[in-house]
């Protein structure tokens, strides 16, 4: 992942000045309205849901690991092209939850070609979106906010007509013995495929043909896939290749597809009828 940071010194008024410069332009393509008893889910409209949502980003995958004080964002430059879909809390009305899609139809460049070679995959007939940056405040982390994000998936592939949802799915962990135990953890499942020749490029490739593979129980390596990713295979999400290293959020990404046309038919039932 790539972001940018704030001083602490910098005021709520000069960064939403800056924001105010940069996504000036920004509207969504398609807008997506969704609502339960305790939460709800739109698309950003505005400056102060986005600025929210960098906020609750950076809480989230950066706060531990740079330890900085005050006011921090995490943003990229396809912040300005993606719809990103925001989750409140009804009873509080704060941001608890965001995810980003970057549909094919509007752009031909997407974040997880900054770490894999997707060439032959991007080459494929049908309509792709793109997931990314899911991030949900921790105290939020439970099954109605997955369910309203798996609606809200549902949803924008039907406004956009994708055949093809793909993403990096962090796993935080740098170790490569690690990361190998887990490529095989996942061929041993039947959930990874060597199609359209995806690797990781440049800083990203942690070379693991030459890791040694270590035997590891079943048991450890599936409590280190975080239940995200566990959702997306259950859709029937297949990962490809091996992942990449990405020492800045200082995590393992994994490149994972769900091919609509092969999804798991129970949440076809429940999300996609």
């Amino acid at each position: 992942m790539s972001s940018e940071n704030f001083d602490k010194k910098i005021s709520h008024e000069e960064i939403d000045q800056e924001l105010s410069t940069r996504f000036s332009e920004y509207k969504p393509t398609f807008k997506i309205a969704l609502e339960t008893k305790k939460y709800s889910m739109t698309t950003a409209q505005d400056l102060s849901e986005l600025k929210e949502l960098f906020i609750l980003r950076y809480d989230c995958f950066l706060r531990d690991i740079e330890k900085k004080d005050g006011i921090q964002l995490d943003l990229d430059k396809f912040d300005l092209v993606c719809d990103h879909l925001v989750i409140r809390c009804n009873e509080t009305q704060k941001v608890v939850g965001t995810y980003r899609m970057i549909p094919s139809s509007v752009s031909n460049e997407f974040y997880s070609q900054s770490e894999f070679n997707l060439d032959d995959f991007l080459k494929v007939d049908g309509i792709k979106v793109e997931l990314g940056r899911a991030c949900i405040e921790e105290n939020h982390r439970n099954g109605y906010v997955i369910d309203l994000l798996w609606r809200g998936i549902a949803e924008y592939c039907k406004v956009t007509s994708a055949r093809f949802l793909f993403g990096c799915s962090s796993i935080n962990e740098t170790s490569p013995i690690i990361a190998r135990q887990l490529v095989e953890y996942f061929k041993n499942r039947g959930e990874h495929l060597d199609d359209f020749d995806v690797k990781p490029i440049g800083k990203y490739d942690m070379n693991l043909d030459s890791v040694s593979l270590e035997p590891n129980e079943e048991a450890v390596l599936k409590k280190i896939v975080p239940s995200l990713l566990r959702s997306y295979l259950n859709a029937g999400a297949k990962i490809y290749g091996h992942p990449a290293l990405d020492e800045d959020f200082a995590c393992i990404d994994f490149f994972n597809i769900i091919d609509l046309d092969h999804l798991n038919p129970s949440y076809r039932k429940r999300y996609f009828k």
